[in-house]
């Protein structure tokens, strides 16, 4: 397990909550000019309209989409996927093999996932429980942006590490704390030194799936 500190805004800790907003597309996809392989993943671990988890993806992949680099929001799946039924998984249901399929094609996962009860929040748990059994996700690059303020999300750290190391997936981190002067009326993110972070986040994570920045 790495953990890259890329370059951070200075910020009190406790960033307040952000108001309700209209819920942002379920599913984006940011294309650059180019694009020749499956685009890198991205999944938010949060169903929260104003997220800054989901915020915090959307921002990465549309630097990422600057620089050449395609990265697919799922914003559906964690939301849709039936429970995990091991029952099932001799003839998975449609969702699940379609989740299944796209985690299998993509060069790379990238995830930020928000603490809940000292843990994963359980709809996304499930989503990564239905990949066990297929092995879609096995060995496979993930990019975790840690965006919670500084001396927080302890727990859910530790609980993906043992979920990704039943997997063997090869795990980087990258501290980017987002605080809500980062966020505008909207909750996207607008600090340039958090996209900034961001931006130097997805540069690196994309060499490490083999993808590169366009020149």
């Amino acid at each position: 397990m790495r953990t890259i500190g890329v370059r951070t805004a200075l910020h009190a800790e406790g960033a307040a909550a952000q108001p309700d907003a209209p819920r942002k597309p379920d599913a984006v996809c940011f294309v650059p000019r180019v694009m020749t392989r499956a685009p890198i993943l991205a999944i938010s671990g949060s169903l929260r309209t104003s997220s800054v988890n989901s915020a915090a993806l959307r921002a990465a992949a549309a630097s990422a989409a600057a620089d050449g680099i395609a990265i697919a929001i799922d914003g559906d799946s964690v939301r849709l996927l039936p429970p995990f039924d091991s029952d099932l998984e001799a003839e998975r249901p449609p969702l699940v093999a379609a989740f299944d399929a796209a985690c299998l094609a993509a060069p790379g996962l990238l995830i930020s996932v928000p603490e809940y009860a000292h843990g994963i929040p359980g709809a996304f748990k499930n989503a990564l429980d239905w990949t066990v059994g297929s092995g879609s996700l096995y060995a496979k690059p993930v990019g975790v942006l840690d965006v919670a303020p500084p001396g927080r999300g302890g727990y859910v750290r530790q609980a993906l590490d043992h979920v990704f190391a039943a997997m063997q997936s090869d795990v980087v981190r990258y501290a980017v704390p987002i605080a809500a002067a980062d966020r505008d009326a909207g909750g996207e993110i607008v600090g340039a030194a958090a996209l900034a972070s961001l931006a130097d986040a997805v540069r690196d994570f994309a060499a490490r799936t083999g993808l590169h920045v366009a020149a």
